[in-house]
């Protein structure tokens, strides 16, 4: 398994460093602005998201979506405040995470991010699942840091959110690269007919996950792609990233709809161009509304 997962990761830097090379002999495109302005120049993405079985409570909550912040490469303390600043002025009803809060270790000052993310307030709660980077940062320390910053990760499991005497459902799986999700085990004893919304830190787990009673996915991980060019689009795309790789997807013979966040931080290369990070703010409708 360790092996398996050492060759992918080697393969997707090499191709890495293939496509990054081949923009720079391609006319210096990530020169200072992919480098000093695209990386730090977020972009909050408003959408709209209309459901069969919303409940009524629940028509009209915000959701703030952000994945992939990278601290330790490229991002720091200073940045992740600058973030939570930009994240608290859309005056989120949920908050979700869905991974790598980390780059390659969680750092030197781990309770200074903690503190930092706790300044995150939302009536319906934070919560979170894990990447691939936070088992290279370890995850263990990932998730203590966490929920010392008040985010609730999901580890193939569920739990309720209330509104009134309503709610929802929200499910969390394992990273798709380097753990083990399960999204039987998630949905044990889940009401099949109740709205379910689903974290998983890879979006092509989508495809695993469409034959069950769900209805929204947020994922990241694809950062999508970093690096792109017009009319080509991703130079490169990570495993389990490729398929829904940025924006809004319906998930093949489902009702199951996907967001998929373009992240925060970067990794590998600390290159932006035409990607810039963002910031996703969903507003959940019910086709009765």
């Amino acid at each position: 398994m360790k092996q398996k997962n050492l060759t992918t990761r080697r393969s997707f830097l090499q191709k890495s460093i293939y496509a990054a090379a081949g923009l720079l002999i391609a006319g210096g495109l990530t020169g200072g602005y992919s480098t000093l302005i695209e990386p730090r120049w977020y972009e909050t993405t408003y959408t709209r998201l209309v459901f069969d079985r919303l409940p009524a409570a629940f028509r009209g909550v915000r959701i703030v979506h952000f994945s992939d912040v990278h601290l330790g490469y490229h991002f720091d303390n200073s940045n992740l405040r600058t973030l939570i600043d930009r994240i608290m002025k859309e005056k989120p009803d949920l908050i979700c995470f869905t991974g790598d809060l980390f780059d390659q270790e969680v750092g030197e000052n781990p309770s200074k991010v903690s503190e930092l993310l706790a300044q995150l307030k939302a009536p319906l709660g934070k919560w979170a699942c894990l990447g691939n980077h936070d088992y290279y940062s370890g995850y263990q320390e990932t998730i203590s840091v966490l929920q010392a910053g008040g985010f609730t990760t999901l580890l193939n499991e569920h739990q309720y959110i209330s509104k009134g005497d309503q709610a929802i459902q929200i499910v969390g799986v394992d990273d798709m690269s380097v753990g083990r999700p399960d999204i039987k085990r998630a949905m044990k004893d889940t009401d099949p007919d109740a709205f379910s919304l689903l974290l998983s830190h890879s979006s092509n787990y989508a495809d695993a996950a469409a034959p069950y009673s769900l209805d929204l996915q947020l994922s990241g991980h694809s950062h999508g792609g970093q690096i792109r060019l017009p009319l080509i689009g991703a130079l490169v795309l990570p495993p389990h990233g490729n398929k829904y790789a940025m924006g809004h997807y319906q998930a093949d013979n489902s009702k199951l709809q996907i967001y998929t966040t373009r992240g925060i931080g970067t990794t590998i290369f600390p290159l932006r161009f035409l990607c810039r990070p963002e910031i996703t703010v969903l507003t959940l409708n019910s086709s009765l509304s």
